[in-house]
């Protein structure tokens, strides 16, 4: 029986899948590779170079803590008086003088109740002017015995009643006058404007806030410290100030340490005067240096030190041999540089 070409193709195709199969099974199960046998692991030679003794060393720790430039002095003007906001002359951002107009009320109401009180004094003092001649006639005719007691008694009654109702009205008065130059709304401090809280038109209620103020030549910063830190201020200490914004960077005095500490945070507040600076204004964000404290860490010349992408490692010598072990770094300081975990003080470094 002769084969073709076609029928050997069918019988050898199969074969040789199966032998490559299997070529490919043997070489993932390692058939091909150099074996070694147990206990004969390749020995590292013993390193017989330079060496680096590990040692702490003393590290200032500077940190910088988050704060905010706030008005040491604000003020809100506020009205006195029911009625109606009449004008109000600033808007925000506007620098203000003491005494100066800031907004006025509608007095009307105020300025018909000085007239008619005025007017009611003005009645009362015609009268008893009127009634201190009726009397003093009165007495006159009683010494020559021909007015009765009883009459001169009377004209001194009336003069008594007029006279303390000339004091109440004059009382009036003067409550009425002070009402009415409490139209006139007048900045209280040499200031900024921060913002107009009415507007003209509204009715106001007596204390309600109608424009705020501050002094932009008292600022202060404010910073939340840690409680780590805190006990190594004192009021008068001298920290540095940056603030970002304007550029500004001085040396400003602590002049308030909060006593109690933020029960979540754990952070004492502490307030700093500064000094009057260009461009800045409260509510911009500022940096406080706080003093340098000082602590034992591991610190090893960058040269020690091999990178590995994202991995730092260092060559320590164990038992005479060099071993490869990761460390995770801290700041550098130069040509030095911080080792947060991975060492220990008294372990040895190969020096190559």
């Amino acid at each position: 029986m002769l084969l073709t070409d076609s029928s050997i193709k069918r019988i050898v195709l199969p074969i040789l899948a199966i032998l490559l199969l299997l070529s490919v099974v043997a070489y993932l199960a390692g058939a091909f590779n150099n074996r070694v046998l147990a206990g004969t692991k390749a020995q590292l030679a013993m390193y017989q170079g330079a060496r680096y003794t590990v040692s702490n060393k003393q590290v200032a720790e500077h940190e910088v803590v988050n704060a905010n430039v706030v008005a040491k002095v604000n003020t809100l003007v506020a009205s006195r008086l029911l009625a109606q906001l009449k004008t109000l002359h600033v808007r925000a951002g506007e620098t203000v003088y003491a005494g100066q107009l800031l907004a006025t009320i509608n007095d009307a109401d105020l300025k018909a109740r000085v007239s008619q009180v005025k007017a009611q004094k003005n009645a009362i003092l015609a009268q008893l002017t009127q009634a201190k001649k009726q009397l003093l006639r009165s007495e006159t005719l009683q010494n020559q015995g021909v007015v009765a007691v009883n009459e001169v008694d009377e004209w001194r009654t009336t003069v008594n009643e007029l006279s303390a109702q000339k004091v109440a009205l004059v009382q009036q008065l003067e409550g009425a006058n002070a009402a009415l130059s409490d139209t006139k709304i007048l900045a209280p401090i040499d200031g900024t404007v921060v913002e107009r809280l009415q507007e003209p038109g509204v009715m106001l209620t007596p204390s309600t806030p109608i424009v705020a103020l501050y002094n932009p030549a008292q600022l202060q910063v404010n910073a939340a410290v840690r409680e780590q830190y805190v006990n190594s201020l004192q009021l008068g200490d001298k920290l540095k100030i940056h603030i970002p914004a304007s550029g500004m960077t001085q040396y400003a005095n602590i002049s308030e340490i909060v006593p109690v500490a933020d029960s979540h945070a754990r952070r004492f507040m502490i307030k700093l005067d500064i000094e009057l600076a260009e461009g800045v204004k409260p509510g911009m964000y500022a940096q406080l240096y706080l003093p340098a404290v000082y602590q034992t860490r591991i610190v090893l010349p960058s040269k020690y030190i091999k990178r590995y992408g994202q991995l730092t490692v260092v060559e320590v010598v164990e038992r005479g041999r060099v071993q490869r072990r990761f460390v995770r770094l801290g700041k550098t300081m130069g040509d030095q540089v911080e080792v947060l975990t991975g060492l220990s003080a008294g372990e040895e470094l190969a020096a190559y």
